[in-house]
């Protein structure tokens, strides 16, 4: 209930409106009563007397009511309908906002499926419950206490026995909801659950063709819609069964109130119009009443929804700026890691104990075999991660004494995959200053070797990527990665792999935009390829997450250790290739 009172939170600025909703809910709710008094009217006092003026005065009478109805219906759906509607942006907007704002640690650890369901399908179900189910309850609810004033008003006997099969009702209810709520939540955590290996496969596509996957994965989806749907059938099993006891009782209820009014019609105590009113009555209470206990489903549906919603706004960035935290703005790029340990479990550290200091504009090369620590490191100079222990020093500042925007401003990222957005060049090179001029722009493509490449496409700069434009090779993706890094000027710059998957003509080419890019800037260089890194000022050896070796590439080839057995291995590797080309030749 806390959740549900949170959500109405959301509709205190619009509080004229709900106003407004609420009296016209009233208004729409009272009107069902006054159709069995017309009717009632009708067959007892203008049909005996033959009055047909009185007669025309019924059929303005029905028109008039329903036409009242129908425009006080139309501003109440409208209204509510907006409201609705208001909320799911207000949810959607700050959803989205927070997740943009929660470290990378958050996203670690869920599916992109699961949390994009947060954004869409529970806030949809949030939706229907506030501008559908929840006003078709509270209508009923308002529907029910009214027919009930005018029943017990007109025959508080009748409506006694008309009523008495309520409590059993209600302990039927009772007795259904604690098996109905919890195969609900089993049934949503399901959807969510599929939902998140839905996106996961459809996102590897390629790797499940390359194996030639599909049947399995096929089967493999097959199994969980079977799940879900015994889980569904078991749900609306019990709803059914729910419903089918409510009409049943409905009948009871019926039948006891025809009974008994008979009786009173045979004794001269109630006129047949009467009875047929009160029998119109009873058909507006027990219809509500229904509903509102099938309301329950939707209830439960809807309060797993807000509870994840709001789960997801109750989270925590890990990483934020601290109070008074300084802005850095031109940073000369001097780096210190001082006894730097972390890992992403506490309890299994992924870098151990990390000493060394970097000076501005220097290269360092960072090598190692795979799982040694390297793109941790750079992950926490750009305070992905904050260390468990240590710290790191920027211009002689500690990183978490600055400001996270301030810090990420100075630092420029080519990683492995480059990430492209099917938007246009122009809009993928911007992406890290939005503010750049058409000449900065050019500028930063020329710097990447790409203005020659994007002149010759047919809308140049504007030219959308993906979907609705053209696809570009890895190389062409590195090169744009590259100069979006170098729109955005960083003092500080991080390559994590960024030429190994591309072949030896198009690395030489990114290599060479790469050695611009870096020119004058403090960079940090991950490669497996000891080739790309041997003019770096010194390379950084890392194994099992600790640094085991610091030098330049004459000095580290000259003594024992794991970069010699690297670059022994590298170069075995170019021998033995270029032996068997020349074998072919």
């Amino acid at each position: 209930m806390n959740q549900f009172r949170r959500l109405l939170r959301y509709l205190k600025p619009y509080r004229k409106r709900v106003i407004l909703a609420v009296f016209l809910l009233v208004c729409v709710t009272t009107t069902p009563v006054f159709m069995p008094m017309i009717l009632r009217y009708t067959i007892d006092d203008v049909l005996p007397r033959g009055d047909l003026s009185a007669l025309n005065r019924v059929f303005f009478l029905v028109l008039g009511l329903y036409v009242v109805r129908g425009v006080l219906s139309f501003s109440l759906n409208y209204l509510i309908g907006w409201l609705g509607q208001r909320v799911v942006f207000d949810l959607r907007f700050q959803s989205y906002r927070h997740l943009n704002r929660l470290s990378l640690s958050y996203y670690d650890t869920r599916q992109t499926g699961k949390i994009m369901a947060r954004l869409t399908s529970d806030v949809d179900t949030i939706q229907y419950m506030i501008s559908g189910g929840l006003v078709t309850f509270i209508a009923d609810l308002f529907g029910v206490l009214a027919i009930l004033i005018v029943l017990f008003g007109h025959n508080w006997r009748l409506a006694l026995v008309s009523i008495c099969t309520v409590p059993i009702y209600v302990i039927n209810y009772k007795l259904f909801i604690r098996h109905i709520r919890p195969i609900g939540e089993q049934l949503r955590e399901r959807w969510d659950a599929m939902l998140g290996m839905l996106q996961e496969k459809l996102s590897g596509i390629n790797v499940v063709k390359a194996f030639v996957r599909e049947d399995h994965e096929t089967e493999k989806f097959s199994v969980t819609l079977l799940d879900n749907f015994a889980i569904s059938m078991k749900q609306m099993k019990m709803n059914r069964k729910l419903g089918a006891t409510g009409q049943i009782l409905r009948a009871i209820g019926t039948g006891a109130m025809l009974w008994y009014g008979g009786n009173l019609i045979q004794h001269g105590q109630m006129h047949i119009g009467e009875l047929i009113a009160f029998n119109g009555w009873i058909g507006y209470l027990y219809d509500p009443t229904v509903r509102i206990v099938d309301f329950n489903v939707t209830l439960q549906w809807a309060g797993a929804a807000v509870d994840r919603v709001f789960e997801t706004l109750d989270t925590r960035p890990e990483i934020s700026d601290v109070p008074n935290a300084v802005s850095v703005g031109d940073m000369k790029g001097s780096i210190q890691f001082e006894g730097v340990s972390f890992g992403y479990d506490s309890d299994h550290p992924v870098v151990h104990d990390l000493n060394f200091t970097v000076n501005p504009g220097e290269i360092i090369a960072i090598v190692g075999p795979s799982g040694a620590g390297k793109t941790t490191l750079v992950n926490l100079l750009a305070r992905f991660y904050d260390a468990n222990s240590g710290r790191i020093l920027v211009d002689g500042i500690d990183i978490r004494e600055i400001r996270l925007e301030s810090i990420r401003r100075q630092i420029g990222y080519v990683s492995q995959e480059s990430l492209l957005f099917s938007v246009s060049l122009k809009e993928n090179i911007m992406y890290g200053n939005h503010d750049a001029t058409d000449l900065e722009v050019l500028k930063a493509a020329r710097y990447a070797d790409l203005h020659e490449l994007i002149l010759n496409l047919p809308q140049c700069y504007d030219t959308k990527i993906g979907e609705e434009g053209i696809k570009l090779s890895v190389g062409q993706k590195q090169r744009m990665s590259i100069a979006r890094a170098a729109l955005t000027d960083p003092r500080i710059l991080i390559l994590d792999d960024a030429t190994s998957a591309l072949d030896s003509k198009t690395e030489a080419n990114v290599q060479s935009a790469l050695e611009r890019l870096m020119k004058g800037r403090t960079s940090f260089v991950i490669a497996h390829r000891l080739s790309t890194i041997m003019n770096a000022d010194r390379i950084m050896v890392m194994e099992s997450g600790k640094i085991v070796d610091i030098g330049t590439h004459a000095e580290l080839v000259e003594r024992p250790g794991v970069y010699r057995n690297l670059y022994n291995e590298q170069y075995k590797s170019a021998q033995d290739s270029h032996a068997m080309e020349a074998l072919l030749a």
